[in-house]
């Protein structure tokens, strides 16, 4: 085949698709069938506690994107609100739930990897704007929840053996992490126009990471145990601040919590930062509930 039939054989499909929109839901979907085979494949190996998490922790984010879709967060209050109550959750769940498992393993080495995953989505997020031209299906949202969701499925891949059973408080530190999370990465396919299918991607890559490391990986020591907590810490640090919402008077901010404030700037700044300490609150509040 030509290199002139190739092209148009791609643009044709990229055409029925429905261009980036079409490829991303196809990428949504090819996700879905890669999840339900992990899942198979985890159960037929015994790794029923590890598919019981993967599969609620998928279910916890599909929540979150359907709180974005349908929880009728239709004026710029709600959503300034909505959006700094999950920065807020994100950050504090990073912070209590993910740090001190990183520096238990190894102060050092853990801190060190907190730093690293921190600049990795840092570097995620400001490297992804050079082919923001490109049209890519997924955007930079997406793509960092994504890349967090690996680490922490790696995670559990490779530490398997001392994972806790799904306890109410394991379950809310599960909840914690991806209700917010899917709910952050709906927001920002909303305002890039692409379809929420595409959150199947970061909402599956927990288990399509955690299974197959589950089913190959030895028995590793606290060093790359620190690390694989660490990093995972750091870039959904990084995700929780870049979701911080920015009142600009007009326009969107830097990051994906960008709002526009409109004449009245003040004000909503204000509530930016209520919203984000509230998120914060409520989480702590839930898990002195939950361990009492």
């Amino acid at each position: 085949m030509s290199f002139v039939s190739k092209t148009y054989s791609i643009n044709s499909v990229s055409s029925r698709l429905g261009g980036r929109e079409g490829v991303a839901a196809v990428i949504g979907v090819g996700s879905l069938l890669a999840f339900a085979g992990a899942l198979v494949a985890g159960s037929a190996a015994g790794r029923t506690k590890l598919v019981g998490i993967v599969s609620f922790a998928f279910l916890a984010m599909v929540a979150g994107v359907a709180l974005q879709r349908y929880g009728r967060l239709t004026t710029p209050l709600r959503r300034l609100w909505a959006t700094g109550l999950a920065s807020g959750a994100m950050l504090a769940s990073a912070a209590a739930l993910l740090a001190p498992k990183a520096i238990g393993q190894h102060p050092e080495y853990g801190g060190f990897a907190i730093a690293a995953g921190y600049l990795l989505g840092y570097a995620g997020h400001e490297l992804g704007h050079l082919v923001g031209h490109r049209e890519l299906p997924i955007n930079a949202a997406v793509s960092e929840l994504t890349l967090h969701a690996v680490a922490a499925g790696s995670i559990m891949g490779v530490v398997y053996g001392s994972l806790p059973s799904l306890t109410p408080l394991f379950g809310y530190g599960v909840v914690a992490h991806k209700l917010p999370a899917g709910f952050g990465g709906a927001e920002a396919l909303d305002r890039d126009g692409l379809p929420l299918l595409a959150m199947a991607l970061p909402a599956t890559a927990v288990g399509l990471a955690a299974v197959p490391l589950a089913l190959a990986t030895p028995d590793l020591g606290p060093v790359v145990k620190a690390a694989f907590y660490g990093i995972s810490t750091g870039v959904f640090a990084h995700v929780a601040l870049d979701m911080v919402p920015e009142c600009t008077g007009g326009g969107s901010g830097h990051g994906h919590g960008g709002v526009t404030c409109g004449p009245d700037a003040d004000r909503r700044r204000h509530h930016a930062v209520a919203s984000t300490v509230a998120g914060t609150a409520v989480v702590f509040l839930a898990w002195l509930a939950v361990a009492a």
